[in-house]
Order: structure tokens, then C-alpha cells, then sequence
């Protein structure tokens, strides 16, 4: 059909010529695409009307009356008129989404609440921590030396602390310590002088004085303020902690830690209890490894 058109067309532009030679001029490539482009938009036009032309011819089949059952008493509803849409001959640019920019999402608000419980067998000397809240401080906090002994026996900083240690005895002493990862050693020092050193890493730092071997003292070294000591009695409470879930450390001297998970409510209060097993201190030697020697004042 679209080469029948085509000549037909073709045969026109030809009547022209002879009717008007003056005018007559030989047809382009460009007019003949032109034309085979028409032709082509003229039949996808056709067939699309062919196509509704069956499809309503179709539905009113469907709305007859079959000749056997009884004739109906209301009419059939009318069918709309479908009109053919044209044909689009150039596909229409889809919108571009708009990107937006997001605003940050502001953090959720968390509020605190309160850890209290009992420890038993820490002998009057233990603590509880929260493990995983981390928080460098600064600031300072002392561990005398006082009758040839450090007091107090125990102390919890956080870590950051710059930890003092005056000797208040009328002999020399001097404090050194071998903990992995946090060994130190303040030499020998008269009554009246104060020496320090800053604890940088969590743990438990053992303190020895190189003269005296009686001497011994425990530093627990916490990642965070949220520390608290157990009473003489075994009870303790640790406040100001952030709502969510947390793991609780117990510590004393020459026991296991002992560690459990804690969900902390806002503004609510958890009971943990949990138990130490302390054991006796490991015989030490002197700053040198060797085996301490009678020392006189």
C-alpha cells in the first residue's frame, strides 16, 4: 500500500510538470524521504484506526442481545465514541528528578540512668566500670608514699590522669612499675619531692618502690569517668549512665575481672550482681629483675 501512495504522489508531481513546464524541476532524495516519511506516519495512522475500528466493532457484539433469551426490558447502555489519538512522531524528553538537598538528620537525644548491685569478695578494695564508653580527661591524682606504704593501696583514674606520687617519708623511695605497655620509672627521691607520670592507657597498672619490697600498689586505669567503688559492705552505685546497652566490668586487686552485659534504661535504674575470686600476689622483683637485697636506712 505505502509504494501505491508513493507512485501515485510521484505521478502527480509529474502531471505538474507537463501542465506547467516552466515550473517543472526533478523531485530530491530529501522530498522523497519527506514523502516516504508521511506515507509512513499516513499508514501507522490507518492501521491504528483499523485497529479501533475492530475493537469497537468487537464490543458491540458483546452488548447484542443473544436471539434465544428473552428480549430485555431496558435498552443497552451506549457505547462512547472512541476518537483516534494522532500519532506522536517525536518522543517527548522525560523530566529530570530534581535532587534536593537532604538536611542532616539531627541525633536522637539519649538520656541516663543508674547501675546499683553488690559485689561479693571484693574484700573492701573493688570497682565497677563501664567497659565501652571511652572519654580522655586530664587532671590530676595523687598515690602518697606514707609509712613505707602507698596510699591508698588502690586508685581508679580515668584515662589521661597524671597520677603524683610525694613521698611523705623521711627515707627514699622510688616508684617504678613493669606493666606491659605502661612501665615507668621515677627514680630515687627524698622526703618532700613528688614525681608523676600519666596514665595513657586503660588497664590495671601495678606500682612497686625499687627499695621497699613490701611496697605495692594497684592502679585501675578506666576508659571513662562512669567508674564507681564497691562499699566495705559490697554494694555500690554507678550513675549518669547513657541509656542503651553496655558492658559492666568488676575489678579488685589479684582477682579475675568480671565482665556482663547491662541494658541501661532512661532514667531507670539496673540491678546487677556479680562475684570476685581474689587470689594472693605474685612474689615481684626489683626494677632490675633481680631479687631484692637488704636494704637499711
Amino acid at each position: 500500500m505505502r509504494h501505491t501512495i508513493v507512485i501515485a504522489i510521484l505521478a502527480l508531481f509529474a502531471g505538474d510538470a507537463r501542465s506547467e513546464p516552466r515550473r517543472a524541476k526533478l523531485a530530491t532524495q530529501a522530498d522523497l524521504d519527506r514523502l516516504e516519511k508521511r506515507v509512513d506516519d499516513q499508514q501507522r495512522l490507518l492501521e491504528k484506526l483499523v485497529k479501533l475500528q475492530q475493537q469497537y466493532l468487537s464490543a458491540l457484539v458483546a452488548l447484542m442481545p443473544d436471539p434465544g433469551a428473552a428480549t430485555p426490558t431496558t435498552s443497552p447502555p451506549a457505547v462512547a465514541a472512541i476518537e483516534p489519538k494522532p500519532a506522536d512522531t517525536e518522543p517527548k524528553p522525560e523530566p529530570k528528578p530534581v535532587n534536593k538537598p537532604k538536611k542532616p538528620a539531627k541525633p536522637e537525644a539519649k538520656g541516663a540512668g543508674t547501675i546499683v548491685g553488690k559485689i561479693a569478695g571484693g574484700g573492701g578494695e573493688a570497682f565497677v566500670y563501664i567497659e565501652d564508653v571511652v572519654a580522655s580527661a586530664g587532671g590530676t591524682a595523687k598515690m602518697t608514699q606514707e609509712g613505707r606504704q602507698f596510699a591508698p593501696h588502690v586508685l581508679a583514674v580515668q584515662k589521661g590522669t597524671r597520677v603524683e606520687f610525694p613521698n611523705l617519708d623521711a627515707v627514699f623511695h622510688n616508684v617504678f612499675s613493669v606493666t606491659p605497655d605502661a612501665s615507668f620509672d621515677l627514680g630515687s627521691y627524698r622526703q618532700g619531692e613528688s614525681r608523676s607520670v600519666t596514665m595513657t592507657k586503660p588497664g590495671v597498672v601495678t606500682v612497686y618502690c625499687n627499695m621497699h619490697p613490701n611496697m605495692v600498689g594497684y592502679i585501675l586505669v578506666t576508659p571513662s569517668a562512669l567508674v564507681a567503688r564497691v562499699g566495705s559492705d559490697g554494694f555500690y552505685r554507678l550513675t549518669n549512665v547513657p541509656a542503651g546497652r553496655h558492658k559492666l566490668v568488676a575489678w579488685a586487686p589479684n582477682a579475675k575481672p568480671v565482665t556482663t552485659d547491662v541494658e541501661v534504661g532512661d532514667a531507670e535504674t539496673a540491678t546487677i550482681e556479680l562475684e570476685l575470686k581474689r587470689g594472693r600476689a605474685a612474689p615481684h622483683t626489683n626494677k632490675d629483675g633481680m631479687a631484692y637485697g637488704s636494704y637499711k636506712e
